[in-house]
């Protein structure tokens, strides 16, 4: 007697289960190193080894961005004004995405090496972070928003981090000399007075401290203005790009999960896109010469 009863039941909760959205797939990255956040609080990802630029939205679902044929990208960048600039060290060039989606390149491969990171200040200048080739060939270029080109700083080694400020401060990791360093508008060069594991990616927060991704400490410091080197989270596992958003958000990409990972405001780490479940921390490593799939050298 009671069997109509449940299979009226069941075809129910079906015809209910099929009106409901399907949930979003879950976004997979081959390996996530640049990421840039927009005023509105979108997120732009290089995914290395897919040759590709994801536009994440708040929700985590991603979209691909039509940044045209990219060949080994490894940074992004977004300016003010919603214009993307993409570092393809595959290809030596920086490529630049209109608002509008017009693709073109910004700089090219009689200029470049390895751009390794790629930053916009407010004027629309571009800063470059290039590898070079051998140890110590790495430099800082600056390109105008016509094209000019100058040198900033040579003789680093392997740079794969670069941030600028408001007030036309840059900086830049000195990944292989463990360092960061400092260039001030007038062309003076410091090292900041830390020691960092092998460090990546930098941003800059609303307060004006920098962020920086410890990558073989697995976690992220933050350098205050008057120069006090905090903790700010850890538990990552490779982390590599960096990027603040207007809400003071501040997003990870941790290579070692193939995920893109968000900081609040209040210090929780949570995934926003990528990856599973959340996974031990990968040991640090105390000999930042060690070759593994975080290294810049990684990128060749």
């Amino acid at each position: 007697m009671n069997a109509p009863v449940c299979l009226s039941s069941l075809l129910v909760a079906a015809l209910l289960a099929a009106a409901r959205p399907a949930a979003a797939p879950p976004t997979s990255f081959g390996y996530p190193d640049g990421v840039a956040v927009d005023a509105a609080g979108m997120v732009y990802v290089v995914d290395t080894d897919n040759a590709a630029v994801e536009k994440v939205a708040p929700s985590g679902e991603a979209t691909p961005l039509n940044a045209g044929t990219l060949a080994y990208p490894t940074g992004v960048a977004v300016s003010s004004t919603g214009t993307l600039y993409v570092a393809d060290a595959g290809s030596h060039s920086i490529v630049q995405v209109s608002p509008g989606g017009e693709v073109s390149t910004l700089a090219h491969n009689r200029e470049l090496i390895f751009p390794a990171a790629v930053a916009v200040d407010g004027q629309g200048n571009v800063y470059v972070a290039d590898s070079g080739g051998e140890p110590g060939s790495g430099t800082v270029q600056k390109i105008s928003p016509h094209g000019a080109r100058t040198t900033l700083a040579k003789g680093l080694n392997k740079p794969a981090g670069i941030a600028v400020s408001a007030q036309g401060v840059v900086y830049v990791s000195d990944t292989g000399n463990n360092s960061v360093r400092q260039i001030d508008p007038d062309g003076h060069v410091t090292v900041l007075p830390a020691t960092f594991n092998h460090p990546r990616g930098l941003t800059l927060d609303a307060t004006g401290a920098l962020l920086v991704a410890n990558t073989y400490d697995n976690n992220i410091r933050r350098v205050s203005p008057s120069g006090q080197v905090t903790l700010l989270a850890e538990g990552f596992n490779f982390p590599a790009g960096l990027a603040a958003g207007p809400a003071g958000t501040v997003y990870v990409t941790d290579t070692g999960t193939n995920s893109v990972r968000k900081i609040g405001p209040d210090g929780q780490v949570s995934v926003l896109a990528g990856g599973s479940a959340p996974v031990p921390a990968a040991p640090p490593l105390a000999d930042s010469s060690a070759s593994t799939h975080a290294d810049t050298t990684r990128h060749r």
